[in-house]
């Protein structure tokens, strides 16, 4: 056989710059939408926003998104409000953990090592305890030791490793001992939030019990319970506690009081405030005239300069015209984008209507590929457009991917994991404190109502609802108990 040339045709699928372009679109969150328009109006000189209140009367008005979008949008289906397509209108940690290694300074043109510790951020425990102690540790010999034991707290304020380990990170050139050490932990535990710098559950209890006034009632005995039996108050056995020790009801009441009362994770509840969520679509309206629409205050105002598209329209500069097409590509993508996550959300809730007008409890089981088909999409499509997305509705906002629940296997009826989810919960909440119900006896009332689940599915809903067991529940409300979840 000799080598030799041939020509052939083919055809073949290939994912062009414009439709990579729109698929990242669509799988963005507002704000990393926004973070993207940012950055597209910085590097093309062909886009610009348009400030809101902008007339929007020229020429260059038709490149507007949500215009665009809005008119390739098929009439909406029975369910919907159709002039919802008129209401779419737009064009658009500690970072770097330095360590206390410079002591004091040793001539008056250094800096004092605080001025060289990085600024204490809102919602940062550690950073925090740096802080509250740089006016107590002056050598830089605590200084090292408690920059360490530090480090070595996690995000609930625990100790993650014990202080001979420690010991060893510092190695020889400071040879930390055990009593300088404990010393050390000490300090770090005298700081706010009291608790942090604990090496188990226990010691963060305590040393919060320690932080109350004396002849505070119940204090003894919730120091001996935290030290000696705090299973016992994790499941709750009052009974046994009071036969065990003696102990009156009220002072047992008091000590479970104050211990149910404190903060399991003192660390975590020094974090952040989370960042609300921005729903990108908006349902509102009442039984038959629901109203699904984007929410027009965090769509992006975009467009291209008329002036510099008219301008270049009779130059050969390629470099321009590259970015004139990078920049119409963008505003496409972003019609496109606007489009499929309006036409998804209102597919989803001509399945979900009986979500919106009764709540959890009627949502109903729904797959990615019933709403591509509904909208003549592929599946890959809607789980692009639905991820990162929030949708506020008469209930709440919720996450777009929790309106697409599975469904229960086996039930008489056509229920959702989250419908069973609603009713535990609300089965759990009307139980009578004193004789809660066991997991058994929910899904015995569950049977009456039609939903066919096993014990096991009843426990494992409720565990994924941080709702205690029976034993844990009697005598006080499940979801205030913070305890019982750490402890069990």
């Amino acid at each position: 056989m000799k080598p030799s040339l041939a020509t052939r045709a083919t055809q073949s699928m290939v994912l062009t710059p414009q439709l990579l372009q729109s698929i990242r679109l669509l799988q963005l969150s507002t704000l990393e939408l926004e973070q993207e328009i940012d950055q597209a109006l910085e590097d093309n000189v062909m886009l610009e926003a348009e400030e809101s209140g902008e007339a929007g009367g020229d020429e260059i008005a038709d490149t507007r998104v949500a215009e665009a979008a809005s008119e390739s949008i098929p009439a909406v289906a029975t369910g919907c409000d159709a002039a919802v397509h008129d209401e779419v209108e737009a064009d658009f940690d500690w970072s770097s953990r330095e360590s206390w290694s410079g002591g004091e300074p040793s001539d008056d043109d250094e800096e004092h090592w605080t001025a060289r510790t990085a600024a204490p951020e809102a919602g940062d425990a550690r950073l925090g305890a740096i802080a509250q102690l740089r006016m107590t540790v002056r050598s830089e010999r605590d200084q090292a030791i408690v920059t360490a034991i530090i480090e070595n707290i996690d995000d609930n304020g625990y100790l993650e490793c014990g202080l001979g380990e420690i010991g060893a990170q510092l190695g020889a050139e400071f040879d930390a001992t055990a009593s300088e050490l404990e010393a050390g932990l000490a300090l770090v535990q005298s700081v706010e939030p009291t608790g942090f710098g604990a090496r188990n559950l226990a010691e963060c209890l305590r040393l919060q019990l320690d932080a109350l006034p004396e002849g505070t009632q119940g204090k003894s005995l919730a120091l001996h319970l935290v030290a000696h039996g705090l299973e016992l108050v994790a499941e709750r056995r009052l009974e046994q506690v009071r036969r065990e020790l003696g102990a009156s009801e009220a002072d047992l009441k008091a000590a479970f009081n104050l211990i149910l009362a404190l903060d399991p994770k003192p660390g975590a509840s020094q974090g952040a405030p989370a960042d609300a969520a921005i729903p990108d679509v908006i349902v509102t309206g009442r039984p038959g005239a629901w109203r699904v629409e984007l929410n027009t205050e965090r769509l992006p105002r975009i467009r291209v300069n008329g002036t510099y598209e008219r301008a270049i329209a009779t130059s050969s500069h390629k470099a321009l015209k590259e970015k004139l097409q990078e920049a119409r590509w963008l505003v496409r993508g972003l019609e496109m984008r606007h489009e499929t996550l309006l036409k998804t959300a209102r597919a989803v809730f001509e399945r979900q209507k009986a979500f919106l007008e009764h709540g959890e409890e009627r949502m109903a089981p729904l797959t990615l590929r019933e709403v591509a088909d509904a909208i003549g999409m592929h599946e890959s499509t809607v789980c692009r457009v639905t991820t990162a997305k929030f949708i506020q509705t008469p209930w709440g906002v919720y996450d777009f991917k929790s309106f697409f629940p599975s469904q229960i296997i086996g039930s008489d009826t056509e229920a959702s994991g989250t419908a069973v989810k609603a009713m535990i919960r609300r089965i759990v909440d009307g139980e009578s404190r004193h004789n809660p119900l066991c997991d058994g006896a929910i899904a015995a009332l569950l049977l009456r109502q039609g939903i066919r689940v096993a014990r096991r599915t009843v426990a494992k809903y409720r565990e994924a609802m941080k709702i205690a067991p029976a034993t844990a529940r009697r005598g006080a409300p499940v979801r205030r108990n913070a305890l019982l979840v750490q402890a069990g």
